[in-house]
Formats: C-alpha cells, structure tokens, sequence
C-alpha cells in the first residue's frame, strides 16, 4: 500500500508520501499496530493536541499566563507525536531534522522546552510566553 501526499514546507515535497510496511519498520515500539490503529492513534493525538491548544487560548484569555504556556507546550507536543504514527517516528526525526530544516527544528524544540522550564522552574510569565509565540 503506497500513500500519496503533497507536502511542500521547506522545500522537501512529499514528506508524507508513505509506504505502510515502511512506517512500521520505522518505529519498533508501535510495530504490532496495524494502518488503522495507526490513523486512530494520529486522530486521538491530533484531537488531544488540538484540546489542549483550545484550552491553552482560553486561559490566555483568563490572563492565566503560566496555564497558557503549559498547555501550549503540551498540544504541540501532542500534535507533533501525532504524525510520528503515520510516517514512523524515525523517518519523522530525520525529516525534521533534515539539512534545510535544521535550524527551524531545533529553535522550535528550544523553544518548547524552554517554555515549560520558564514557566514551571523559572516562574517567569514573560518569557515563557515569548518562547511560546515563538513556537506558533
């Protein structure tokens, strides 16, 4: 089964274009998952992800800074996760960290970490929501 996507970010077209037995090669921990348990766990990521962005809005709106980035943080996270059981988290990694996308990954991992830190260890509002509208 050979799926077909046009992905075009970074110029690297066809980064989800897919061969299921590959996928499945790709990530020894979920190896036993078939394609539809691997679209039903991307869909269940995806919607968690999604939530917790929903959420995370609401208590920007309630001025709940520390909440938003926390909750920012973790829904894109999830969401990030969620593709790693379409393609394989392997063949994910290395896309993202392919050579044109290299700086553009780390800066956006740096800035998801460094938002929880910032807002959980170093209780500074400010700059954890900087670092996450970096992330957006």
């Amino acid at each position: 089964l050979k799926l077909q996507f046009l992905y075009f970010i970074g110029g690297m077209p066809n980064l989800l274009s897919l061969n299921v037995e590959e996928a499945e090669e790709d990530s020894s921990l979920f190896k036993g998952l078939t394609w539809q348990d691997r679209v039903y766990c991307f869909i269940g990521c995806m919607v968690l992800g999604v939530l917790c962005s929903v959420l995370s809005y609401i208590s920007l709106l309630t001025r709940h800074m520390i909440r938003y980035s926390v909750l920012m943080s973790l829904g894109n996270t999830i969401s990030l996760l969620s593709t790693g059981f379409l393609v394989g988290f392997k063949r994910q990694a290395t896309t993202m960290f392919h050579e044109k996308r290299r700086v553009a990954t780390s800066v956006y991992l740096l800035c998801l970490v460094g938002t929880v830190a910032a807002a959980l260890l170093v209780h500074s509002p400010l700059l954890a929501i900087v670092l996450s509208f970096i992330q957006v």
